[in-house]
């Protein structure tokens, strides 16, 4: 049996192969273009079996076909354009086709095909405004504001993945991911919201200046290998007690961010930052913003295992092994 990872080629997806090649899964990447050359001689040495096929996942005969031929029976359909204010304004209608119409063609397959278990992958931004008006947000009463086109799909996501697949009895769990940094952050044309980790570590490599605005928000980051982590968690739950989970740190990283910078500056001399008016790093949101809670995935024995100290050493040891990966 295998695991079928659909936008498996991009940030979140990559290290999720990554992770299901570490505990010896064969892994079905499906996507638009092809994988990294950097991520194919980093995985090569892991004891999976990596199969990679381009494949449109608006395509449900050719999902379907996929599914079939390699026997997937758990899924994670993650294929997804992140969108930010300028292409949602330019193409709503592309977003939504591949986002949530993507979804439920990838659903319907997996229901034809008796898979045995879908990871939905929703998002932090399904809670939207109400990062702004609640300080902790949970999954059972914190309301859900989308704003953005992107967020309103996640949140269709979800919810549709969560109703068709009790109508046809696909066994579906949704992931509220938090905002990620890490590996694998790279702009792949269909990702507009770079995060201020990735744009420190491409200055600090291209050895340019970085200015931080004067404040810096509190974002409650999470690892890329902590959300990898949690996504294998759900996949392997016995008997979910819950359908919707956080997948975040809980922790406001916020100022936070200025350990980064300096662990950059020793693995890069060349490499220089200040705080200022005019910042040269950007961030999607700057007001002051709620915590996202992960108890509710933390009493089922999953915990974060990279908070900051932990996860900015590992980020620069894999920075500094290759820099390319920061762009391949």
């Amino acid at each position: 049996m295998s695991v079928l990872v659909t936008g498996g080629t991009g940030f979140v997806g990559l290290n999720l192969v990554e992770a299901l090649l570490a505990r010896g899964e064969h892994v079905i990447v499906a996507a638009l273009d092809d994988m990294p050359s950097s991520a194919l001689r980093a995985f090569a040495g892991l004891p999976g079996k990596l199969t990679a096929v381009r494949c449109d996942v608006c395509d449900g005969a050719a999902i379907g076909a996929l599914l079939r031929q390699y026997q997937v029976d758990r899924m994670f359909p993650f294929a997804a354009i992140t969108s930010g204010p300028d292409r949602e304004a330019e193409m709503p209608e592309r977003i939504i086709s591949v986002n949530l119409l993507g979804f439920i063609t990838q659903l319907r397959a997996a229901r034809d095909a008796g898979v045995k278990r879908v990871i939905a992958p929703a998002s932090a931004s399904v809670y939207g405004e109400s990062f702004f008006d609640h300080a902790l947000l949970d999954e059972a009463t914190t309301p859900c504001v989308p704003t953005g086109v992107y967020g309103l799909t996640k949140y269709g996501i979800e919810r549709t993945g969560l109703r068709l697949g009790a109508l046809w009895g696909i066994d579906v769990i949704a992931a509220r991911i938090g905002a990620v940094f890490g590996p694998w952050e790279r702009d792949t044309g269909l990702r507009d919201m770079i995060g201020p980790h990735w744009q420190l570590a491409r200055a600090a490599r291209d050895g340019q200046a970085a200015v931080l605005p004067t404040v810096i928000p509190a974002y409650t980051w999470v690892y890329s290998r902590d959300v990898a982590a949690g996504l294998l968690h759900l996949l392997d739950m016995p008997d979910p007690a819950h359908r919707v989970f956080n997948i975040c740190s809980s922790v406001p990283w916020g100022e936070v961010l200025t350990d980064w910078a300096d662990r950059l500056t020793s693995a890069f001399p060349g490499f220089t930052w200040q705080r200022g008016d005019t910042p040269t790093i950007r961030f999607s949101e700057t007001r002051p913003r709620g915590i996202m809670d992960n108890s509710r995935l933390r009493a089922t024995d999953w915990a974060p295992r990279f908070l900051p100290a932990a996860a900015y050493a590992d980020y620069a040891e894999w920075v500094v092994s290759d820099p390319s990966r920061l762009d391949q």
